[in-house]
Order: C-alpha cells, then sequence, then structure tokens
C-alpha cells in the first residue's frame, strides 16, 4: 500500500507546486538569515527599503508575490548578492528515485509542510589514464 507522500510525488502537478514553494520558502529564508546575521529587524529592514513593516513581513510569509527583482534588491540592501543556480529535478518516494533528474534529492515532510532539499552539484568526473 502506498503512503499518502508517494502518491503525491507521484503527481507531475504536485512536483511543480512543490519546486516553486520550495524556491520562494528558501528565498524567504535567505533573507531572514542575512536580517538575523546583522540582528535586523522586520522594522529597520522596511526603513532600508523605504517599505512598510507588512510589505517585509508579506515578503517574508510568501504571501507577497516576490519576484527576482525585488529579491536581488533586498539581498544587496542587506549587503549581498543573490546567484541562482538551476539543476536537473530528482524527486524520491519512498527511497526510491523517480525518472525526473539524474540526481538524487530529498522530500521532506513536517507537519504536513513538504519541503524538498535539493542534492550538492555532481562534480565531474576525472579521466584515469594508464
Amino acid at each position: 500500500m502506498k503512503t499518502q507522500h508517494a502518491r503525491l510525488m507521484e503527481d507531475p502537478e504536485f512536483r511543480r507546486l512543490l519546486s516553486v514553494e520550495a524556491l520562494v520558502a528558501e528565498a524567504s529564508e535567505v533573507i531572514a538569515s542575512l536580517m538575523a546575521a546583522q540582528n535586523l529587524s522586520k522594522a529597520d529592514l522596511a526603513r532600508r527599503l523605504n517599505k512598510s513593516r507588512a510589505w517585509v513581513t508579506q515578503l517574508l510569509s510568501g504571501k507577497a508575490n516576490m519576484t527576482v527583482r525585488t529579491l536581488a534588491e533586498v539581498v544587496y540592501t542587506l549587503g549581498a548578492d543573490v546567484k541562482l543556480q538551476a539543476q536537473p529535478l530528482s524527486w524520491t518516494t519512498s527511497g526510491r528515485l523517480l525518472d525526473v533528474g539524474c540526481m538524487q534529492g530529498a522530500v521532506h515532510s513536517s507537519r504536513g509542510r513538504w519541503s524538498y532539499q535539493q542534492p550538492p552539484p555532481i562534480a565531474q568526473p576525472t579521466r584515469l589514464t594508464a
């Protein structure tokens, strides 16, 4: 009998939505980490961006549409740059790799929330010569 997780992960639409939401969550986590490292409150960041505290709260909660431009501006304001990296998808269900990519990642569930942990980039194989 398949688990609910296994059934969900077989659904391409669910995997698409999970991928999108995982990126949104990751972007918010990057901003929150930069804020924590500088001991900045949401109000402090709002002042730096000339925005309202409510706007920052919505941005970090995922309720506001965070464009790539907005992400870059917020991160720059926090003294950092954003670097994007795309890689082939891979999803696991019950330890089995689905045929959607060449790398194996990990999907985690915590209290009904799903997250996808991307694997590290694969190093280029070295060619051995005799």
